[in-house]
């Protein structure tokens, strides 16, 4: 037993000091005097009390701290909840704005061209490097066929339908190489005609075929002559450069076409047009390349 008491001593006597201490704190605050042996306790137990009183202390603060940061963090997941709905319902509202932009430009045209068409948005572009066809969701069914122009805003051709189904529409654009349209320098004193040629590895056009003497010049703009595919005076492009051709007996010229295919999200299929409509003179104040318009 003695050893046991030995052994354990440092225990025993705080589970003493411990119960000694609960069995005074009860005392506090009671409403009666303290006697003399009550008194000296509590004044030995001072020490504790402090340590008690400390410890309740630093147990109340953190774990005011650990509610508080609970909250904290909370609120802040609510923020960021509502920071990113405001962002997206920015986005939302930027990108209803420019789409309403884009199709008032288009609705422009519409009401200035004495032509049939019909909208359609871009919903997939070609995936190969050699071909440059976009596909609208418009098909048969709105009256579209193969053969038919197709223009983006301001009027600028894009290029022409190419395979129809009920409710899609592939296009080939103007810069593929397969593309094909007779060309015409829009200036009074020259009327030059060419032809105007995609190159699919480059953002230019071609317009070769000129007559040796053709009066073209860079800064002329290119519209389409007209044909059975085409309406005269759709804006094509303005020339950058011109250089002789076929061993002098001809002239090419590079055009900068005034859209930039891989941006166009909104079209209109010409459907049915008069081949003696002209638009060059109405037409001929909005025509600028794009890096000029931004």
């Amino acid at each position: 037993m003695l050893e046991f008491l030995k052994e354990h001593r440092k225990k025993i006597l705080i589970i003493i000091f411990v119960i000694v201490l609960i069995r005074f704190i009860n005392l506090v605050g009671r409403d009666r005097d303290y006697n003399r042996f009550e008194g000296l306790i509590i004044d030995l137990l001072k020490p504790g009390f402090v340590v008690v009183n400390s410890i309740e202390e630093f147990s109340k603060g953190t774990f005011r701290v650990i509610l508080d940061y609970k909250s904290v963090k909370e609120e802040n997941e609510k923020l960021k909840d509502k920071v990113e709905n405001l962002n997206y319902n920015l986005k939302q509202i930027e990108k209803i704005m420019l789409e309403n932009h884009r199709l008032r430009e288009l609705l422009n045209f519409k009401e200035f061209a004495p032509y049939k068409v019909v909208g359609g948005s871009v919903i997939g572009h070609s995936s190969e490097n050699w071909s440059n066809v976009l596909v609208i969701d418009r098909g048969s069914k709105a009256g579209i066929r193969r053969k038919m122009p197709v223009v983006a805003k301001n009027g600028y051709l894009l290029g022409i339908t190419q395979q129809v189904t009920a409710h899609t529409a592939q296009i080939l654009l103007i810069n593929d190489g397969n593309f094909v349209a007779g060309g015409l320098v829009q200036r009074k004193d020259s009327r030059d005609l060419g032809v105007i040629k995609g190159q699919t590895q480059e953002s230019r056009l071609l317009m070769n075929n000129l007559a040796w003497d053709a009066d073209i010049r860079v800064g002329d703009t290119i519209v389409t002559s007209g044909s059975q595919y085409y309406p005269k005076g759709l804006p094509i492009g303005k020339v950058i450069s011109v250089s002789p051709d076929n061993y002098g007996l001809t002239q090419a010229a590079l055009i900068a076409p005034f859209i930039d295919v891989r941006r166009v999200e909104e079209v209109l299929v010409i459907t049915d047009f008069s081949t003696k409509v002209d638009l060059l003179e109405p037409l001929n104040s909005d025509h600028q390349l794009e890096g000029e318009r931004e």
